[in-house]
């Protein structure tokens, strides 16, 4: 469903249609300005700010934010605290968030980009597999295997004493 958004933007009044992307994780939409730009629009899980892909939290996306939160169905915000882990491994920077919990005796692992952007889900399973579990509404056209297997080496070591 399309809504309609008014803003003010380098002070001058303007609109948009912000249609929304379901998703599991983040409030998410798709704007498009009268001018053509276009971006995608999510909330923050940890605080609930809005944020403008590939841009961060702009004030753009501050703005956009307050629009629609006027017609959502949810707008009360519970936070999730992310474990954020950043490190250099061959030279290259390993950076995610993570939100872990137990379901019986597996343990879950909600990982979360740089961008704070939610990734996929990962499982522990009693058999020292691991199983990646994705949100059926998030487009992975691609999955970064070689980073998979560096959260798995990195995850337990969080965790190996919390019992």
């Amino acid at each position: 469903m399309n809504n309609i958004i008014y803003l003010e933007i380098d002070g001058k009044d303007s609109f948009a249609w912000a249609s929304e992307i379901v998703h599991r994780h983040h409030n998410m939409y798709k704007v498009s300005f009268k001018d053509g730009y276009e971006n995608i629009f999510y909330t923050d899980v940890e605080t609930g700010s809005w944020i403008e892909e590939d841009l961060g939290a702009t004030a753009l996306a501050a703005e956009v934010g307050d629009q629609i939160r006027r017609f959502m169905r949810n707008p009360i915000h519970v936070p999730k605290l992310l474990t954020w882990h950043k490190q250099y491994i061959d030279d290259r920077l390993v950076s995610f968030g993570f939100f872990n919990f137990m379901n019986g005796s597996q343990k879950f692992y909600q990982i979360y980009n740089s961008n704070k952007k939610y990734m996929y889900t990962l499982v522990d399973m009693e058999n020292d597999e691991w199983q990646i579990l994705g949100n059926t509404s998030s487009i992975n056209n691609y999955i970064d295997t070689s980073f998979v297997h560096k959260i798995i080496q990195i995850l337990p070591l969080y965790t190996a004493n919390a019992k």
